[in-house]
Order: structure tokens, then sequence, then C-alpha cells
């Protein structure tokens, strides 16, 4: 009985060790990674040996053309409200001062298709609400965040609801 515990438990070591081996050399093959190494693009032209940061620099937020980088925030509570990263699935429909006022889902396999999946609400240059959309075949998930801010910045209240529309397949 012990010794199938111990064979056991190095079994679970060894897959456990090579799902993280592979998924390291998975994370290897990033651009930054390729063009430091000086390998050549489809094209066959050299890559330009990008420099190398300092291993305690983080790495500049990389931001979609047209709009401001993502922020860092302190608050934890915040960064589920910032603007999702840059993805050809989704849309980002901005207002007129250039902040996403909306994403809407592009990816034809969703269930969300053509619709909303964010709305965001801002007082001066801060959030101050997000209405998220989860499409559940033939119930809607709506969350609604709304948020106050002291003198300081900080947060001052955090709200938070969840809701279901049943019954509405299109917004």
């Amino acid at each position: 009985m012990r010794k199938g515990l111990i064979v056991g438990a190095i079994a679970v070591a060894a897959v456990f060790a090579g799902v993280l081996y592979f998924a390291k050399e998975a994370g290897d093959e990033s651009p930054a990674t390729a063009a430091a190494a000086g390998e050549t693009n489809v094209a066959g032209d050299a890559k330009t040996p990008a420099a190398t940061p300092a291993a305690s620099a983080q790495p500049a937020p990389v931001a979609r053309a047209g709009t401001p980088a993502r922020p860092v925030t302190s608050d934890p509570r915040l960064a589920a409200l910032l603007v999702s990263p840059a993805n050809a699935l989704i849309e980002f429909v901005p207002d007129a001062d250039g902040r996403v006022i909306q994403e809407i889902d592009k990816d034809p396999n969703s269930p969300g298709y053509k619709k909303p999946l964010r709305e965001y609400m801002y007082a001066g240059d801060k959030v101050v609400g997000l209405t998220s959309y989860k499409y559940l075949g033939d119930q809607i998930q709506v969350t609604r965040v709304a948020l106050t801010y002291k003198a300081d910045g900080s947060v001052d209240k955090y709200q938070e609801s969840t809701s279901y529309d049943f019954g509405k397949k299109a917004r």
C-alpha cells in the first residue's frame, strides 16, 4: 500500500514537472525572444536584436492603436475594471475622448457574437461604473459595478451586483 502511494506521488511530481517544462518552452517562443535570438522572419530578413531589459525592469504596457496603454493600478478591485487587453475577437468602441466605452464580441463561435461584452462609465478620467455581460444560452448574466472615489483618488465605495435575464437571446 505504501509503495503504491510513493509511486503515485512520484508520477504526479513527474507530470507536474513535465507541464512546467513544456509551459516554459512555449513561453520562450515569444516575438521578443525570437528577435533577441536573431532569428529570421518569414520574408527571410534578419531580425534586429532587441535591447535586453534589466531583470528587475517591468515591460512597458502595449497600447492598442489610438488608445492609451493599460495603466497599472494599486487597488486590485480596479484591475477588473480596466479595459480588456487587445484582442482580434473584441471590437473596442471609443467615445469622443478616445476612452473605450464598450467592448463588442467579434468571435463567431461565441453565444454573444456581435453583442456587448462590457460597457464602461466614466466621471472625468476615472471609471465609475462597469456593466459586463455573459451570454449563457437562453440567459444573460449581468454584472454591474459602481464606484465612488475619495478626494485622494483611492476607492471609497465599491458596489457589485449580479443578475440574470432569462429568455433573452438578443440584446
